[in-house]
């Protein structure tokens, strides 16, 4: 019995062989590509909603700045910040979380504040974005012992003081009288909630040895104006000068003026 002529290789292209190369089969279609395409379409549009959303904060940032520097009547534009994501939904509802606002070179009654940071939060804009209440704010005011020396050397006529930190709330007051060196130890405290008040508590002289001593000073130093209606509350004092912390609550940011009702 004659047996079975083997059929020839199947030809494909160059290949002579049983199976066909992978090359020569169909392939089949790959879902996850397609998937992997969406995933990437979907990150691309998230991105520009995002870019879409920071560019309209900064804007209004800017506008708000614009805003707080007229109402309150500052030398120049201070930097605001608004918290929260997404932002385009807080300018629909007119409701911003948490804004803040940063003040450089104020004066407050001839008393020039090197900073001042507040925290204004559960700010709510009237329609016309012309007026706007803050539930609560929180901040604090930086002067350095340069600017309060400056004025107390104007108001207390003893010639030029010079401040450093002391200890607790106390300052260390260097000045002459009658070229007598001085050195004084003054208490710093708050009062009526817009006040400073610098009360010598020790003096010390080249004389003191000698049971003669030079008089210190009790001086007072307003504060008032300040920003958004801010009640000063506390102070402490730090290497670099008097950081005075402030509150409010149910602050009224009108359109030239600032009032608190608490």
């Amino acid at each position: 019995m004659t047996a079975p002529t083997p059929e020839p290789d199947r030809y494909y292209g160059n290949y002579y062989e049983d199976e066909p190369p992978v090359s020569a089969l169909r392939r089949a279609p790959r879902p996850r590509r397609r998937g992997l395409g969406c995933l990437v379409a979907l990150v691309i549009l998230v991105a520009l909603l995002v870019g879409a959303d920071r560019v309209a904060a900064s804007v209004t940032e800017n506008q708000l700045a614009g805003k707080i520097q007229t109402s309150q009547n500052l030398n120049q534009k201070p930097s605001v910040s608004i918290d929260g994501f997404p932002f385009l939904t807080q300018v629909i509802s007119r409701h911003f979380d948490h804004v803040t606002v940063d003040i450089d070179n104020f004066t407050s009654r001839g008393v020039p504040i090197q900073h001042i940071h507040a925290d204004l939060r559960g700010v709510h804009v009237s329609s016309g974005y012309n007026s706007a209440t803050v539930d609560t704010l929180t901040g604090d005011a930086m002067l350095s012992y340069a600017q309060v020396a400056a004025k107390l050397s104007s108001e207390v006529g003893i010639g030029q003081i010079n401040l450093s930190q002391g200890t607790g709330n106390q300052v260390k007051a260097t000045y002459s009288v009658a070229g007598v060196s001085v050195s004084a130890d003054v208490a710093v405290s708050l009062v009526s909630g817009d006040t400073l008040r610098f009360t010598t508590m020790k003096v010390t002289t080249p004389l003191s040895n000698i049971g003669l001593n030079t008089g210190g000073f009790d001086q007072k130093v307003p504060l008032g104006g300040m920003p958004f209606g801010m009640q000063l509350k506390d102070l402490q004092m730090t290497p670099t000068g008097v950081d005075i912390s402030a509150t409010g609550q149910n602050v009224r940011l009108t359109g030239n003026a600032a009032n608190t009702g608490g």
